[in-house]
């Protein structure tokens, strides 16, 4: 945006109306850019339909650290293709003990990784035991693929090495490297009543059990829980083998650098994708060791007095830390290619529409007659035969200006709400809402601007991709889109192709003319 409508738009109080307001304000017709001849003569209720051409783009990364979802799962059908989507992550120091050290004789009893779903209680409790339901899981969720849980061997550094004044930030197609023997491998699928773990408690010959804790959050909410291997973890964390620095986290981050889980495709079978926020998420080493003979201690169901002297219990919480990234493998190898027959849109690292508007248009001419634009609006339709999964549509899209990775005007002026991009909808006789197959943006002022006669704005590229909250702008000054792309929702859209009849994408404007 060059002219000086956006200049000032972006540097003034004209964005404190959208930022974020989702209330749009009635403008004064000489606020739409066009000068009103005396005697007011117009020619109304006007209808331009134009063509537009549409473009697919495949996105081949987005930024992967740092956001407020991370995907973990595999995910694939035959119109976008595969995606697998792991995490790593570094670990933190336990901050439950002032010193580390498992003491006499100690033994690992369990090591579990535990990742907090998202959920919904239900208020269904008919035995006394609460019931939920796992929020944003994409595709067939009662089928599984394979969890691997391996060390991490690539150091994340918190800091730019180009620019140590800034954070370093990972991109979804970074390549990781891991160790050779897993802490654990399994088959998984999300699993909403997995809200307890029984850890065993072993005397020091780690055969005889005596003691068996029962592991719940206070919120009684599901997780996941990945058992690791107790020996490997022993060599690691209480023999130390390799010598890890567990006094100073820069070191001991240097040391043992993470963890990394990884997702991967059983067969050729389609499975699911699960979003998580990691937040609260912990490995938690649940070890035993002997009390020193010239200790007292009040057990209270802590531990037992054996033959071999007085086991206790103990624990270490190493919570998955601060950095951390997303892996997103994209194979589209077996998805079928766009045309301009049907566009495809799809988040994390997937695929974006471009539009070009007025591609067989003279603006010069247009901006001649004179017009005062009342409406525009570009409509999208859904390609419902697509063999796509319809629970996977996206609940909103969102359009910007593509040629400077920027906010479209209508963003800026009228607000999110304005602008449109949600599924449409309808309400039945029942006032019950139904979901229609087509996303409707409002870009009047754009258009507006774009067809004034005086420094009019100039014509871009828009871009349609799966909205973000992170699409948003931050502030008054800074409009650019970011590219966070968690969301993998996907859909395949009519082009502007003739074949989608009535389906078709193009720009319907609204106009009086004015009788000069």
């Amino acid at each position: 945006m060059t002219t000086k409508v956006v200049n000032l738009l972006k540097h003034i109080g004209v964005f404190s109306i959208v930022f974020f307001s989702i209330i749009s304000c009635e403008k004064e017709i000489e606020s739409i850019g066009v000068n009103l001849v005396d005697n007011n003569k117009f020619t109304a209720n006007n209808s331009l339909p134009i063509d537009v051409i549409t473009t697919n783009e495949n996105v081949e990364r987005v930024i992967s650290s740092n956001i407020p979802q991370y995907l973990l799962g595999v995910y694939s059908d035959t119109e976008f293709g595969q995606l697998e989507a792991s995490i790593v992550s570094q670990l933190a120091l336990p901050t439950s003990s002032d010193e580390y050290d498992y003491g006499i004789n100690a033994a690992i009893d369990s090591v579990i990784i535990d990742i907090p779903y998202q959920y919904t209680k239900e208020d269904n409790e008919s035995d006394g035991k609460p019931k939920f339901s796992i929020d944003s899981v994409f595709g067939k969720k009662d089928v599984e693929f394979q969890l691997n849980v391996y060390e991490l061997k690539t150091f994340l550094n918190s800091l730019d090495p180009q620019d140590p004044t800034k954070s370093a930030v990972y991109y979804s197609d970074k390549e990781f490297t891991k160790g050779d023997t897993p802490f654990y491998s399994g088959n998984f699928k999300v699993n909403a009543a997995d809200t307890v773990a029984y850890i065993k408690r072993y005397l020091f010959d780690g055969i005889t059990q005596f003691d068996i804790d029962t592991i719940k959050t206070d919120n009684v909410g599901p997780s996941i829980k990945l058992p690791l291997n107790e020996e490997m973890v022993q060599q690691l964390f209480v023999e130390n083998v390799n010598g890890i620095d567990f006094s100073n986290l820069d070191q001991f981050h240097r040391d043992f650098k993470g963890l990394y889980i990884e997702a991967k495709k059983i067969n050729e079978t389609t499975s699911h994708l699960v979003s998580l926020n990691m937040a609260g998420s912990k490995m938690t080493i649940y070890y035993s060791n002997n009390m020193d003979e010239g200790d007292a201690e009040d057990l209270n169901g802590n531990g037992v007095n054996g033959e071999e002297g007085v086991r206790v219990k103990h624990q270490y919480n190493f919570s998955l830390s601060s950095i951390k990234s997303n892996i997103l493998k994209r194979d589209k190898t077996n998805s079928k290619a766009s045309g301009a027959d049907k566009i495809y849109v799809q988040g994390a690292a997937g695929a974006i529409a471009t539009v070009d508007l007025f591609v067989n248009e003279d603006l010069d001419e247009l901006r001649n007659k004179n017009l005062l634009i009342t409406n525009a609006t570009l409509k999208f339709y859904i390609k419902t035969d697509a063999d796509v999964d319809a629970s996977l549509y996206p609940e909103q899209l969102y359009l910007y200006n593509y040629d400077e990775n920027d906010q479209v005007l209508d963003m800026l002026t009228e607000g999110l709400d304005a602008l449109g991009g949600k599924r449409d909808f309808e309400f039945n006789e029942d006032n019950e809402k139904i979901f229609l197959n087509s996303y409707t943006f409002t870009i009047t002022d754009y258009i507006s601007e774009l067809l004034k006669q005086d420094e009019p704005v100039d014509l871009v590229k828009l871009g349609l991709k799966v909205f973000n909250s992170s699409d948003l702008p931050e502030s008054a000054t800074q409009t650019k889109l970011k590219d966070f792309s968690w969301n993998p929702k996907e859909v395949v859209l009519y082009g502007h192709d003739a074949s989608a009849g009535n389906k078709k994408i193009k720009l319907e404007i609204s106009y009086t003319e004015i009788n000069n």
